[in-house]
């Protein structure tokens, strides 16, 4: 009898000691998920804020007065008179 309490005795700690082991594995694997984590949050903000640069270039270099300037000066295009302007029916 004294075997087999010793046996069940050894059991238990045995699986305590593996519990707690898989305890500390897990929270070891949670930070280092959540540093990866915290690295992708400050890659987006990164990411975002250069998206709103981008957007902000993209709408100054499309403004109506700088298309017009470059159809003036760069082509030589100007603005037709009424006597050149067609309408084509369908």
């Amino acid at each position: 009898m004294r075997q087999k309490t010793f046996i069940l005795l050894l059991t238990l700690i045995l699986g305590v000691f593996l519990s707690a082991m898989e305890v500390v594995l897990y929270r070891h694997q949670t930070r280092e998920l959540f540093l990866v984590l915290q690295e992708l949050r400050a890659q987006q903000n990164e990411l975002d804020q250069e998206w709103g640069q981008l957007l902000l270039e993209q709408g100054t270099w499309g403004t109506h007065g700088r298309i017009e300037d470059i159809a003036r000066n760069k082509l030589n295009m100007t603005l037709p008179v009424a006597a050149e302007i067609f309408r084509v029916r369908s």
